[in-house]
């Protein structure tokens, strides 16, 4: 949620979220850097005694204040170098705690090395970055204090792992003589940051029979703009094997190899679209990838502010009132008192706050106040 001063960009001008009301007019991302014309369907606010209150500035000066729990769009940056200190979570063993300058090529070199047919079929992997840095000792410093302070050792959950000096029995002994989940809630929990909301899922496959097992929805995806003003939504799964089931009867479709189709479904109503993909889903064991294509880049993941890092890339709305990228550049975090707000707005479902593109509140709520 966001202080009574945040400014909102309306249609014409700027108010301080406090004077926002039910129907007025705003400004939402429409997506592929475009924005539209948006009605605030509803203004929820709360006072609270005292609660942790984010303000992270991005290199060009944008600057934000949220709780941990406001939603927010954001993305790697491969181009800038930074330590990740990292929370990794393998269902079949646990958690442990990692330092990479390159987390998303360690954890595909991570899927790789996991070898085993048991290990393919059964095991998810889930990453959480807990903070970036641009300096190796410093790094190394948290690293090293989050291993003593939370319990969570640094061991490889695989002995084929470059990394790994031990063997698969004697990881899986360790892991098992040790309360790894009671280390990682404390970890989150001090890092604002929440369970439901990793910043990357991999999930094992059998290499014999390889399947994609994730269904793509990217909000605003879709390259032909809609008549309601805004890109429709994209909805994309790449194994299905019968392409005359009922439910992706109308979707485009083009085969693929090993006798697999591609399938490609847009859909303008955002409720109509999230109803589709959780059908999908609960048809096939799908796991839904979220996505919002809000600038002509790669799109962005959904996710609390909290989990935002130095040097990811975050949407932000220039003085020409189209939406481009942006690097977080600093992160600061302080007590608040006071009242908080946020909007739930019609169709475009986001807002833009003091120049930041905003996920709006639902009505499934905000992230849960939950760690493991």
């Amino acid at each position: 949620m966001l202080p009574s001063d945040t400014i909102i960009q309306c249609d014409i001008t700027t108010l301080p979220i406090k004077e926002v009301r039910n129907g007025c007019p705003i400004i939402a991302a429409a997506g592929w850097g475009e924005t539209s014309d948006a009605f605030v369907e509803d203004v929820i606010f709360d006072n609270v005694a005292q609660t942790p209150l984010l303000q992270i500035t991005t290199a060009r000066g944008a600057v934000l204040r949220c709780t941990p729990d406001q939603l927010c769009f954001g993305r790697f940056n491969p181009s800038i170098k930074m330590y990740s200190l990292y929370l990794h979570e393998r269902s079949s063993l646990g958690y442990r705690i990692g330092l990479s300058s390159d987390v998303a090529a360690e954890a595909i070199d991570m899927v790789r090395s996991n070898h085993t047919a048991e290990g393919r079929k059964h095991a998810v992997d889930k990453i959480w970055i807990i903070e970036n840095t641009p300096n190796l000792t410093n790094s190394t410093f948290i690293h090293k204090l989050a291993m003593a302070k939370y319990g969570l050792p640094d061991v490889p959950f695989d002995g084929g792992y470059k990394n790994s000096n031990l063997t698969d029995k004697l990881i899986k002994e360790l892991y098992n003589s040790l309360d790894t989940p009671i280390g990682a809630k404390e970890l989150l929990k001090d890092s604002n940051m929440f369970i439901e909301f990793p910043h990357c899922i991999l999930k094992y496959s059998d290499l014999e029979n390889p399947r994609s097992n994730s269904v793509r929805f990217n909000i605003f995806g879709g390259k032909e703009k809609a008549t309601s003003g805004h890109y429709p939504h994209l909805i994309q799964i790449q194994d299905i094997v019968d392409p005359n089931r009922k439910e992706i009867k109308a979707a485009k479709k083009q085969r693929i190899e090993h006798g697999l189709w591609y399938v490609d479904q847009t859909k303008e109503d955002m409720e109509e679209a999230e109803l589709y993909v959780k059908t999908l889903s609960n048809l096939n064991d799908y796991e839904i990838i979220k996505t919002i294509q809000l600038t002509k880049n790669n799109p962005y993941e959904i996710m609390p502010a909290s989990h935002l890092k130095r040097g990811m890339l975050v949407p932000i709305m220039n003085k020409k009132g189209t939406v481009e990228e942006q690097v977080v550049q600093k992160i600061e975090l302080f007590d608040y008192k006071g009242f908080l707000y946020d909007l739930q707005v019609r169709e475009l479902h986001n807002f833009i706050a003091e120049q930041w593109v905003l996920m709006c509140y639902t009505k499934t709520g905000r992230p849960k106040p939950s760690y493991i």
